[in-house]
């Protein structure tokens, strides 16, 4: 059995299996997306939409964020005494803002040149991140963008919860406290869903709302506030006595999910898929030298997940089926299969070493003037 982690992990200069578990993560929204598009002229089975569960994908990146995020505010908390918040947004500014602001700077101009259909309302949602709550919305290209107004919203709001509970009760008793907030988010959300189905208010049954979602984080908010706890740990340590009971869950879910849709995803899919995934992550955290860790840690591997950012700003673009008005004729090799997945690989690349590699050097030169500065180590693990 492994051995339960410490409430420092936060403090390595990169926490093993993360960037491998975002190459996971963006390899199954990929998948999914070719095979949604390859659905319009062949028959899928449903098994490989079990398979290739995109939307499990996308939930393996938010409790990877609930989890590093607030694994990093413990880390400062316990290094400093306290957390700068002022500091922690300009951090987040400086990570996720410039990628996104070129990917739609882009849009723009494609839409000035006459290739891409640009709306108001839709650029405006993408660019001030509440998307996910906006209607009337028309633009292919930035239909992903849901995923990061979740993430946004969870960044303006859980990062106070988690401050105010440590700053009222310190150390132990304050990570309890902000667990058990999470751990309420969790319990009500369902009801929430179903409700929210359950009304004849059409605006209100879109799965991508913050409320509809908000617990999709919240577990890895849980694992990285009570991990190295005596209660968590035991049922950390029933969880993975079988190292790959986790994953089975996990693909049990996605196989109901399937075949029933939101009558198992909205009242029990979310919750037992969420607990999976956080109890495998860790798993995969702790065990880095297992078959699984070297897969997740191998070079490749974790090339792909330092990408997978930018790749996911990218792949709509290149993989969705109404590109074909985009590129035209000419260029008909980016906007298929496999010529899309390049495409989507070498812009990653390009964004990454161009936009969001210098923004995140000058991140690091303009803390060093703000008044409570993080150290090089700290920075180089905050790579959400």
């Amino acid at each position: 059995m492994s051995q339960p982690a410490s409430p420092r992990a936060a403090s390595m200069s990169r926490i093993p299996s993360l960037d491998g578990l975002r190459a996971l993560s963006i390899f199954l929204v990929m998948a999914l997306h070719t095979i949604q598009r390859l659905n319009m002229t062949h028959h899928v089975p449903l098994i490989w939409y079990a398979i290739f569960d995109g939307d499990t994908g996308v939930f393996i990146f938010f409790v990877i964020s609930g989890y590093l995020i607030t694994s990093l505010l413990l880390h400062e908390q316990q290094k400093r005494g306290s957390i700068s918040m002022s500091s922690f947004y300009f951090r987040r500014a400086m990570r996720i803002l410039p990628p996104i602001y070129f990917y739609v700077a882009v849009l723009v101009l494609l839409g000035w040149a006459g290739r891409l259909a640009i709306t108001r309302i839709d650029i405006v949602s993408a660019l001030f991140f509440f998307r996910n709550y906006a209607t009337h919305l028309s633009m292919w290209s930035l239909e992903h963008f849901w995923t990061l107004s979740v993430e946004e919203q969870f960044y303006f709001l859980w990062p106070w919860v988690l401050y105010y509970c440590l700053r009222r009760r310190p150390g132990l008793a304050g990570r309890i406290t902000a667990a058990k907030v999470a751990l309420v988010v969790i319990a009500v959300s369902p009801i929430i869903r179903v409700v929210s189905y359950r009304l004849p208010i059409p605006y209100l049954h879109q799965n991508g709302m913050f409320h509809m979602r908000a617990d999709s984080l919240m577990f890895g908010c849980v694992a990285a506030l009570l991990q190295g706890t005596p209660l968590f740990e035991r049922i950390y340590a029933f969880a993975t006595r079988i190292w790959w009971i986790p994953p089975a869950v996990i693909f049990l879910s996605d196989c109901l999910q399937a075949r029933f849709g939101n009558y198992w995803q909205l009242p029990i899919g979310i919750t037992v898929c969420g607990i999976a995934i956080a109890f495998f992550l860790l798993w995969c955290v702790r065990n880095p030298s297992s078959v699984v860790g070297r897969v997740l840690n191998a070079r490749f591997v974790v090339h792909i997940g330092v990408l997978s950012y930018s790749i996911y700003v990218w792949q709509t673009l290149f993989l969705h089926h109404n590109n074909a008005s985009l590129f035209g004729s000419p260029l008909k090799v980016v906007s298929t299969f496999p010529g899309n997945w390049i495409a989507v690989l070498l812009v990653a690349e390009f964004s990454y070493h161009l936009v969001e590699q210098p923004a995140l050097r000058l991140r690091n030169r303009l803390m060093r003037y703000l008044p409570t500065g993080r150290t090089k180590e700290a920075a180089l693990v905050e790579r959400t």
